[in-house]
This record gives structure tokens, sequence and C-alpha cells, in this order.
């Protein structure tokens, strides 16, 4: 009961919601009064739980007729449901720790870090817009996968290719997606193992498990490093989508 009431309380459920679940998957059926009666519970006090319990589906009423006995949904229910709604929690909240443990990187990091270690499609989209917006004069893209080719980005591409010179490297099947003005050079290429963004700093990400993660740099050498290996692929890779060639 102790470890069930910890986890409950995580989810908003109290002591005394716990309690009336448990009796009514123990005892069966039950009227409100004879939950009150059997748990001690003020009789006044003892609907405002059970509401709360049907609203979160783990209690239903039984039956048309008043005095209205409640009964318990099966516990295997209640626990997928449970599950299914702490992920989803979870979910929602996963943005927001990104955020913060990317301002915690750029408030903790020691100057001299040689590679910053990036996690999640939302951070690494948000260095790759950072490394366009603020490059000095030019920008190389490498984009393999389709979350991170976004009108945000696009429109950022188009934006920023009035000041600097924008190389995109991507495949066939993400062409489309990037409607650009002649001034962007694009190029396909069949398949890219992974992606990037090079500019006054780097990012490269790679996709594992449906999630992107990468590391991140300003050293110099690391960029220099990066350019090559692009350009490498920049040459091999087609002007047309209909000849794309493939990369390893």
């Amino acid at each position: 009961m102790d470890q069930l009431g910890r986890v409950l309380s995580l989810l908003g459920v109290g002591e005394r919601e716990a309690e009336i679940y448990i009796a009514l998957v123990e005892q069966g059926p039950k009227s409100a009064r004879e939950l009150a009666e059997a748990l001690g519970i003020p009789y006044t006090k003892i609907y405002t739980y059970l509401y709360k319990l049907e609203n979160l589906g783990v209690v239903a009423k039984e039956g048309g007729g008043r005095p209205y006995r409640y009964r318990a949904r099966p516990p295997a229910e209640v626990y997928k449901m449970l599950v299914n709604k702490t992920s989803e929690a979870l979910r929602q909240l996963k943005p927001y720790f990104d955020g913060l443990q990317m301002v915690y990187e750029r408030q903790h990091a020691v100057a001299s870090t040689f590679l910053t270690l990036v996690r999640g499609t939302e951070r690494i989209a948000e260095l790759v817009h950072e490394i366009i917006t603020t490059a000095d004069s030019e920008v190389y893209l490498a984009l393999p996968f389709p979350e991170l080719v976004t009108y945000r980005l696009v429109s950022a591409i188009e934006e920023e290719s009035k000041r600097v010179s924008i190389k995109v490297l991507t495949t066939a099947r993400l062409r489309p997606m990037l409607s650009l003005p002649p001034r962007v050079e694009v190029r396909t290429t069949a398949e890219l193992f992974g992606g990037g963004a090079i500019g006054d700093a780097v990012v490269i990400y790679v996709k594992h498990f449906d999630e992107l993660s990468g590391v991140y740099s300003n050293e110099r050498y690391i960029i220099e490093v990066a350019k090559t290996y692009f350009n490498h692929v920049w040459q091999r890779a087609s002007f047309n989508t209909g000849t794309e060639q493939h990369t390893s």
C-alpha cells in the first residue's frame, strides 16, 4: 500500500483515493455510504474522492438507480492507463528539459571543451538554426532526416542566403521539401548516414532509435575537418534529383 500510494501521489492521487480503490478491488462494488463506513471517511467527503477516481477512470458507477454503487476497474487496465498517462506526461516535458539541458551546458561548459554532446531533435534543430543565422561567410548543410526540414529551417536558409553562401546536401527523397532560391546550391545523393551544419561552429548528428543525437563544437580544427568531409561528399553528389549517386 505504501509503495502504491507513493506512485499514485505522483499522479495527484491521495492516500484516501488509493484506499477506496483497493477496498473496491478487494471487497467488490459498494455504495458511497458503505465505503465511508468501512474506511472511516466522513460521508460528506466520500463523494469528492469518488468523483476524482471517476475522472481518472479507475472507478465507475454501477447500475442506473440511486444510491449508486461503485466498482473498481480491473487493476491490469488501470496499470496500463497509468503507464500511458505517465509516458505522455513525460513526453510533453521532454522539450522543456531539453531546453534546460542546453542552458545548463552553455552555463557550465568549460570554454576549452573540445566537443559537447547534444541530444534530441529540437536541440539539434536549434543549433542548426543558430549556425545558419550566425555564420559570417558560408554555411554547409547536410540534411538527411525529414524532421529537421521544417518551414523554419527553409525560411532561415532562404533569408540568410542573401548575405552568406549556403550549400545544401540532401537526399532525393527530401529534395522536394526544399523549395529554395537559385542562389542556394543544392545537391542530392542516394543516402546520407548522418547530417550536420557547418558555419562558425559545427554540429554533426545521427539518428539512433528514432532520436537524433550528435556533437557540437566551435573548435576551428573540428570545423575544418567537417568541411573537408562535407566537400568530399559534395563532389560526389549530383546536381539533379534524377541521377543521384550512392555515397558510403
